[in-house]
């Protein structure tokens, strides 16, 4: 059986639907039978949905100015960044 290690790491990496139909079908199984990595699968596709959604509207122009950051909220997010380091 595939550890939830390897799942995990496959998940995160978007390597899940490079894998042969061989080593996918364990996956899967492993997936559907553990809560916890079926759960962590869940997120990772809500997630790569929400931000696919959100590069199309934005490549179509339909991202409300207001929603962008302005210059100086950036710079104090980096010198943030930057303290942190």
């Amino acid at each position: 059986m595939i550890a939830c290690k390897q799942v995990a790491k496959a998940l995160a990496n978007h390597r899940y639907y490079e894998l042969p139909w061989w080593r996918r079908i364990p996956m899967f199984i492993h997936i559907r039978l553990c809560v916890m990595c079926g759960k962590y699968h869940r997120q990772v596709v809500d997630m790569q949905k929400g931000v696919h959604d959100y590069l199309q509207h934005e490549e179509a122009g339909e991202v409300e100015a207001h929603l962008h950051l302005s210059e100086a909220a950036k710079k104090r997010i980096e010198q943030a960044l930057e303290q942190k380091q």
